[in-house]
C-alpha cells in the first residue's frame, strides 16, 4: 500500500554522542561565498513526514538550503538521517528528489536506495529499513485505455472509426487513455467526442480486457474498458488527424463484418443481445459511494442491485 502523509513534521535532530550538535554538510576553510556551512544552521535539518505505515516522506523540494550542499555532504547527512530513523523504528523511506536536485541521486543510491517511480519533474526513490525483504508497493504497472460504443437505439446505429496510420484499418470503437484522475465515463464521452465531434453520455460498463507486457504500455499490464454510451448529436465532425474514417453503421451490419477487430465483433454481438433481450442483462451501472478514507469517494461498477437488497428492507 502507498504512503498517506499525516500531515505532522517530525524534525530530525541528530546528535554526536558527546553531545554535539550534527553538522549536516562540511566545514569549508578556505575562503570565498558560502565557505562555512553550519549544520544546516541546525534548525534546517532534514525534516521527514511520518506516514500511517512506519515509513518517512522526505520532500527534498522543501529545504531549499539543500541547494549549497554538494553530493557528499548530502550523503552524510542522509546517512545520519538514516541511521537515526531506524533507531526510532521506522520500516521506509520515500525519498522525493526534483529534477533540479538530481545530484543527489547518487548519493542516495549509494545508500541503498532504489528507484521507485518518476514523474516528468521529480523521482522517487526508497529505502527498506524493515526486516526481511521490502515490502513497500510498486508504482502503477497498468494503463487503462477506455473506448465508447455509442448506439443509438432508435436507428440501431452504432458508431465506429478506423484509425489513422494503422497496418489494418479495422472498424472499432472511439476511444483512448484515461488521464489521471479521470473517471472511465468521462473518459468515453471525451475521448468520442475528440476523435468523433459527436456528444454523448454515459450509460453503462460492458467490458474489460486485461492484457499483460503489451508493447504498446511498454510492456507493463494494460485495461482495456468499453462503455455504453448514448448519442447527444448525429453530425460526425471527425478528427482526420487521428481518423482515416468514421460513420453511423447499423449494429447487425459490425456484428457480420470481418473487417473489425475481435474485442469489437465480441461487444457488438453483446449490444445486439442487450438491444434484443434489454439492457439490464450486460449492462455494469455504476455508483459513487464514500471510501474508507475521510472525504474520498469512488466508483463501483456492476450489475444493477434491486432496491430491497440495497436497504435489506424486508429481507430475512
Amino acid at each position: 500500500m502507498p504512503p498517506f502523509l499525516s500531515g505532522r513534521f517530525w524534525r530530525a535532530v541528530f546528535t554526536r554522542t558527546r553531545g554535539e550538535r550534527l553538522w549536516a554538510g562540511h566545514r569549508r576553510t578556505s575562503g570565498g561565498p558560502g565557505c562555512r556551512w553550519d549544520a544546516l544552521a541546525g534548525a534546517d535539518v532534514l525534516r521527514a513526514e511520518p506516514d500511517r505505515f512506519g515509513g518517512i516522506s522526505v520532500p527534498l523540494e522543501r529545504f531549499r538550503a539543500l541547494d549549497r550542499l554538494d553530493a557528499a555532504s548530502f550523503q552524510k547527512v542522509l546517512q545520519a538521517a538514516i541511521q537515526q530513523w531506524r533507531s526510532e523504528g521506522r520500516i521506509a523511506v520515500w525519498l522525493h528528489i526534483p529534477i533540479l536536485q538530481s545530484q543527489f541521486i547518487a548519493p542516495a543510491a549509494s545508500l541503498g536506495f532504489c528507484f521507485h517511480h518518476a514523474e516528468s519533474d521529480s523521482s522517487t526513490l526508497t529505502l527498506w529499513l524493515g526486516e526481511g525483504p521490502s515490502r513497500l508497493p510498486g508504482y502503477a504497472t497498468h494503463q487503462v485505455g477506455v473506448a465508447g460504443a455509442v448506439f443509438d437505439e432508435n436507428t440501431r446505429k452504432i458508431l465506429v472509426v478506423q484509425d489513422r496510420n494503422k497496418l489494418k484499418n479495422m472498424w472499432k470503437f472511439p476511444g483512448g487513455l484515461s488521464e489521471p484522475g479521470e473517471d472511465i465515463g468521462d473518459t468515453a464521452v471525451r475521448e468520442v467526442f475528440e476523435e468523433t465531434g459527436i456528444k454523448s453520455e454515459f450509460r453503462s460498463l460492458l467490458s474489460i480486457r486485461q492484457q499483460h507486457t503489451n508493447p504498446g504500455a511498454f510492456g507493463k499490464s494494460d485495461m482495456y474498458i468499453i462503455c455504453r454510451l448514448k448519442p447527444y448529436s448525429f453530425t460526425i465532425n471527425f478528427c482526420q488527424r487521428e481518423c482515416l474514417r468514421c460513420e453511423w453503421m447499423d449494429l447487425h451490419d459490425l456484428v457480420k463484418t470481418e473487417n473489425t477487430t475481435p474485442i469489437t465483433s465480441r461487444v457488438a454481438r453483446l449490444l445486439l443481445y442487450g438491444y434484443r433481450e434489454g439492457f439490464d442483462k450486460i449492462d455494469f451501472t455504476v455508483e459513487e459511494l464514500p471510501a474508507v478514507y475521510t472525504g474520498l469517494f469512488y466508483k463501483l461498477y456492476h450489475k444493477e442491485l434491486p432496491e430491497n437488497y440495497r436497504t435489506m428492507i424486508g429481507m430475512d
